[in-house]
């Protein structure tokens, strides 16, 4: 695990502008929390996003099966300004703190 370089958090946080997002370092790595819940985390130009079932995730990315200890999507840099980014952390912000998941 490492700390993202400062360009590449950057580019991470512009693509979440307008949500109400704020970043923590903890464990080696930084913590992404949107609406005070924790999202995801960034390693190093990576965004692991926790799995919480979000059905209109694009099929190119790798979702953990059920037995997986690891339930994040990890989400390389360069999906960082597809539209649909926003939505799933927003989205992933509103099931956990319904506690679905």
């Amino acid at each position: 695990m490492g700390y993202p370089d400062e360009k590449v958090m950057q580019t991470w946080l512009d693509a979440f502008e307008g949500l109400d997002v704020h970043v923590k370092k903890m464990f080696g790595c930084c913590c992404l929390y949107c609406d005070d819940q924790p999202v995801g985390w960034f390693d190093g130009d990576v965004f692991s996003l926790r799995e919480v079932g979000l059905s209109y995730l694009p099929a190119s990315l790798k979702r953990p099966s059920a037995e997986d200890k690891v339930q994040e999507i990890t989400i390389p840099l360069e999906y960082c300004n597809c539209a649909w980014l926003p939505r799933a952390v927003q989205d992933t912000a509103k099931i956990r703190k319904s506690g679905k998941r």
